[in-house]
């Protein structure tokens, strides 16, 4: 099917409602390929009429087949897509005499047994919302909603490859199959990403991509930090379209405030704190606005329309190409440019990284979970539900489908089901599967409620100082860096641990005077990338396009410059990785906090290692060690972490992650697996010691972060 063979009511639509005079490469191809029938990745930059690639084709074989409701699902991983993209496909539901229902946990209940009786012909849903159908629909109600499903459109499905929901989501794609009468056809919406056909294979057995880069010139800026700095450059950028990232909560109602004082524009604020009334009318007001100032978290870094922005600005550098690229796309629709400004605090070297990397095409990797036991466990729990009188075999069968759970054989099956009927999740009557006492007590009642969803609200712990929340900490260095006593930085403030609720996610801080202590990380966001760290090493060593240098302020260039002469000064090559042993070891690997973070553990195993501050560019602790001990041990490493049983031996460290819910009711050696893959990359690990050899340099320092704030 080509765009000219459109059915003529929707070419009327899109020309006249629209006022779309041609389509764009990617709608073109997709087009095609959706009409060929085939399960379709369309993988674009933000802003690029990626949805639009997708829904004419879908309208297209609704109006000219009058298929009847559902036709299409479309599944979203935040209320906030399914509210925005509710309205933009009401403006075409309602031209075509078509309905769209939205569902999620604040739609109202009569709502959705409106639909449940008379379905509508487009459903937006979250997967929490798809596994509330699943497990409290009858059978009858399930096919009457589902039996003419033709297409399901998984909309920032970047977002799920690597989550718990993703893998939820993944399974549900395949469950739902059991209602409908054709296998539906999948259409899934991605960012840009390093590997799109591992997303594809997530998506469908089979498929194509669809693929558009951006047709918008980067251009970038990078400037030191500074409060004062800061609001300078905003003050040149008044009368002109500005979203604005902060790294946290707490940032975002400083910088507000502070725009609100310094500058004289209208400027709005957008974070997970704020109530859905006020981040909706801050989202509308921005969108009308033609110059205009939003400071955001990450809450607006998925497809949330707010109109045309001129500049991105970054307080803070992303800490991955991807995240960057995401925020960075939203600008330019209008101009054709994607503008944005990185202000750092030290992190310079990450800044120019992330920037060399993105201009170069050069993304990270998602990684697809394997072998999930936490999120099959509940997927048993959910099909014991959805299925009247189910056998062990059908269940079986029935996961086995998704591709997530692909790695998981029967043996691990009855292993898992053997333990969950051992601790009463599952008992047994003749052949069928029913619930055990221990489900009802852990899931049941009120707390039934929260099962549907896989995951815990964030996995970020909430720092408080009494009852004032001052930020947000990722949950890696929450587990893997604090405990009580420890110090560190957040909000540009010292502070000490009193206490750490690893359940609740809450970490209670007093001010800290002491600085000595304080560790080198002062962020709060995701630990910085494998990719990204490494190539701040080649910055060092000189391996980067000098002429990106020209877009840094001065201190920033001259602090890229002194690095570099230092590294050359050191003889620093792309095969070594420096050691420095004095008072404390410093192990420069520049491979990412996750990979710094499993070199300092095994040495607090082996060596008895303490004080650990690492950093994405180097392992730091102190231990009774001289480098002959520093470099006997990275040599065992391979050894040590091949080891069957080597997460058990982190146990006490591992065991502080409250990853979901499930987790803590799998056998004790399958959730320390699960854990440790999430909070560690051996694999980096083992690449970067089989390419490049410790070699002691003494003095040599490099830290992330060089802020006066330390």
């Amino acid at each position: 099917m080509s765009s000219e063979s459109l059915n003529p009511r929707l070419r009327h639509f899109l020309a006249n409602r629209l006022g779309w005079r041609s389509l764009r490469e990617v709608q073109k191809s997709a087009i095609e390929a959706i009409g060929r029938g085939e399960d379709t990745l369309i993988v674009a930059p933000t802003a690029s009429g990626k949805t639009e690639a997708a829904m004419i084709p879908v309208f297209n074989s609704i109006l000219t087949e009058g298929l009847p409701p559902v036709s299409l699902l479309y599944v979203s991983p935040l209320k906030a897509l399914i509210n925005d993209m509710h309205s933009r496909l009401e403006y075409w539901g309602n031209h075509f005499n078509l309905e769209v229902m939205k569902w999620h946990g604040d739609v109202p209940p009569d709502t959705k047994r409106r639909f449940i009786r008379n379905p509508a012909d487009i459903l937006l849903i979250t997967p929490e919302s798809l596994e509330v159908i699943m497990v409290n629909r009858s059978r009858d109600e399930r096919e009457r909603i589902f039996r003419n499903l033709r297409y399901i459109i998984v909309d920032e499905i970047h977002y799920f490859i690597e989550s718990d929901r993703g893998v939820q989501l993944n399974s549900l794609l395949a469950r739902l199959e059991r209602y409908t009468a054709v296998r539906p056809q999948r259409i899934g919406l991605s960012a840009t990403v390093g590997n799109p056909e591992d997303v594809l294979e997530w998506m469908s057995p089979s498929g194509v991509v669809v693929k558009e880069s951006s047709d918008r010139r980067l251009q970038y800026r990078i400037f030191s930090g500074g409060e004062a700095g800061v609001i300078d450059v905003l003050r040149r950028l008044t009368g002109r379209k500005v979203l604005i990232f902060v790294p946290s909560r707490r940032e975002a109602e400083r910088y507000y405030n502070i725009i609100r004082r310094c500058l004289d524009v209208d400027v709005f604020i957008h974070h997970s704190s704020l109530n859905r009334e006020s981040r909706e009318e801050a989202e509308e007001k921005f969108k009308s606005i033609s110059a205009a100032f939003m400071v955001s978290t990450s809450t607006l870094e998925l497809g949330i329309d707010v109109g045309d922005i001129d500049v991105v600005v970054h307080l803070r550098s992303p800490t991955t190409v991807n995240q960057f690229l995401q925020r960075t796309g939203r600008s330019g629709r209008r101009s054709g440019n994607q503008r944005t400004i990185i202000f750092h605090e030290g992190e310079v070297l990450l800044a120019l990284s992330v920037v060399s990397l993105a201009l170069s095409g050069k993304l990270e990797m998602l990684r697809i979970p394997r072998r999930p036991l936490d999120i099959y466990f509940h997927q048993i729990l959910s099909s014991v539900f959805e299925i009247e009188k189910p056998g062990p075999a059908e269940i079986y069968r029935g996961l086995g489908r998704a591709h997530v759970f692909s790695d998981i054989n029967q043996g691990d099956f009855r292993h898992l089901l053997e333990f969950m009927g051992e601790s009463d999740f599952i008992r047994k009557h003749g052949t069928y599967l029913y619930h055990g006492f221990n489900f009802e007590k852990v899931f049941g009642k009120m707390n039934f409620l929260e099962f549907y969803s896989v995951f815990y609200p964030t996995y970020e712990f909430t720092v408080k100082h009494g009852t004032k929340t001052i930020g947000t900490l990722d949950a890696f260095f929450a587990v893997t860096y604090l405990e009580e006593g420890r110090g560190f930085v957040l909000g540009g403030e010292n502070w000490i641990v009193r206490e750490i609720d690893h359940e609740k996610f809450i970490v209670k801080v007093k001010p800290c005077s002491r600085k000595a202590s304080i560790p080198d990380w002062s962020g709060g966001g995701a630990p910085v990338s494998f990719e990204v760290a490494r190539h701040a090493y080649d910055i060092l060593l000189g391996k980067f396009n000098r002429d990106l240098l020209k877009w840094l302020d001065d201190a920033s260039r001259e602090r890229v410059l002194s690095e570099m002469a230092r590294a050359s000064a050191a003889g620093l090559t792309r095969d070594v990785i420096p050691v420095s042993v004095g008072s404390d070891v410093e192990i420069h690997t520049f491979g990412g906090e996750r990979v710094n973070g499993l070199i300092s553990d095994i040495f607090r195993m082996e060596h008895d290692a303490y004080r650990v501050r690492d950093d994405a560019f180097a392992a730091r602790f102190s231990a009774k060690v001289d480098y002959d001990d520093v470099v006997s041990t990275l040599n065992e490493i391979p050894s040590i972490i091949s080891e069957e049983d080597f997460p058990l031996r982190l146990h006490d460290r591992l065991d502080r992650m409250v990853k979901n819910k499930f987790i803590e009711h799998l056998p004790e050696d399958v959730a320390a697996h699960i854990k440790y893959s999430l909070l560690y990359r051996p694999d980096e690990l083992m690449g970067l010691l089989e390419a490049s050899r410790p070699v002691e340099v003494e003095g040599f320092r490099i830290q992330v972060f060089h802020g006066s704030k330390k």
